[in-house]
């Protein structure tokens, strides 16, 4: 997707804990696929393994993949092409370079940059303190961004801020209603490379012990909320950079506008100024009618040139007012705006799911006996 939406700088994709042979096969799967298929500018960089849990006295006890963010990055920042600590400063070498961090299962659906001035494209956060806050509009040092998170101040109230960092610790000092306006955050993060080491140092360092504390799912999020208050860096939220919850508020005003027979042609189309939100974030199970997505039902083996395509969802999909569980087949009435919604993150990810794999069975497939382009494969019928 950032080569189709023309995102600008160079995009990396950060691997960590692969083996000696992993490594090896994954680099040359990345060279021939990516940098000589699509570009240069992206590339991989791969990291230890850092998703262990330890026990008071450092040894193994499990587990949390998500370690591998924070550590990532920080791994990257310091070691990465083009990137780099200066070791007389300890600061980085370019400071003023914008950092984007988003998740694997992010799929771009514009560019992201470091301006949203553009009022008719950027939904800033209202803040809950009921008027809108001044906010900067602009990613400058001091001033970061990230999108609008749902989960209120858990990242306050679920662990001992004191205890993790700090009795001193300028975390202790925000409030409740600073905290939902400007540290209830995810990503996408975006941050001057000045801002983002210094949030990615102490986000490293917190997140085991949030994790010890609070061992679930979103233990490195709260610790990434951690580190910004405790870095004094609060963040302007922006609603717009992403969908990814149907019936939640994120970016879904952008999309409201397309009529609902258009709406799966939609994301097929889009061209470049189009009212839409920054990113898919495919995390979420999508239904609408008899059609299903579900990002851990796509077949591993889905590159491939011997695998189908994914089914195209029909046209009239965001106007069909029910959908059917797939584990029990049964029917379950939804409302004309989830509708929409749910025909559009499964369009959507069709569309560039395909595109992908087509791209792939291009450049890669020319001569292989076996190769499929059939659209066939629907996720429905895989239960």
């Amino acid at each position: 997707r950032a080569m189709k939406v023309g995102q600008p700088g160079h995009v990396t994709r950060i691997a960590s804990g692969c083996s000696d042979k992993e490594t090896k096969y994954v680099k040359a799967w990345h060279e021939e696929h990516i940098t000589k298929a699509m570009s240069p500018k992206f590339d991989i960089h791969f990291t230890p393994h850092f998703s262990s849990v330890k026990d008071e006295n450092g040894n193994s006890k499990g587990n949390y993949d998500f370690f591998n963010k924070p550590y990532g990055l920080e791994h990257w920042m310091e070691n990465g092409v083009g990137m780099g600590v200066d070791p007389a400063t300890g600061t980085m070498k370019d400071e003023d370079v914008v950092i984007i961090l988003i998740d694997p299962d992010m799929a771009l659906l514009k560019p992201i940059g470091a301006d949203f001035s553009n009022v008719n494209n950027d939904i800033i956060f209202k803040s809950l303190r009921g008027k809108n806050l001044k906010h900067k509009s602009r990613v400058t040092h001091g001033s970061p961004f990230a999108a609008t998170y749902g989960f209120g101040n858990q990242w306050q109230t679920k662990v001992n801020i004191a205890g993790i960092a700090g009795s001193d610790s300028p975390a202790l000092e925000v409030t409740e209603s600073e905290s939902l306006s400007f540290y209830t955050v995810g990503p996408p993060y975006i941050a001057t490379a000045r801002d983002m080491y210094s949030i990615s140092v102490k986000w490293a360092e917190f997140a085991p012990k949030v994790h010890n504390e609070y061992p679930h799912l979103l233990a490195e999020m709260f610790a990434y909320c951690l580190a910004a208050a405790h870095t004094k860096l609060p963040h302007t939220l922006v609603d717009s950079l992403m969908v990814s919850c149907t019936g939640c508020t994120e970016g879904w005003a952008l999309l409201d506008n397309i009529p609902s027979d258009e709406v799966c042609e939609f994301p097929g189309s889009m061209k470049t100024g189009d009212r839409v939100p920054h990113v898919i974030h495919f995390c979420q199970r999508y239904m609408a009618g008899e059609w299903f997505f579900g990002k851990r039902k796509l077949p591993k083996d889905f590159f491939t040139c011997e695998h189908p395509l994914l089914a195209t969802p029909p046209k009239n999909l965001a106007s069909i007012d029910y959908k059917v569980l797939p584990s029990k087949k049964e029917k379950v009435v939804i409302g004309t705006r989830a509708a929409k919604q749910e025909a559009f993150m499964i369009c959507g990810l069709t569309v560039f799911l395909n595109d992908a794999a087509e791209f792939f069975k291009e450049n890669h497939c020319s001569g292989v006996t076996g190769t499929r382009l059939d659209k066939s494969l629907n996720l429905f019928l895989t239960f």
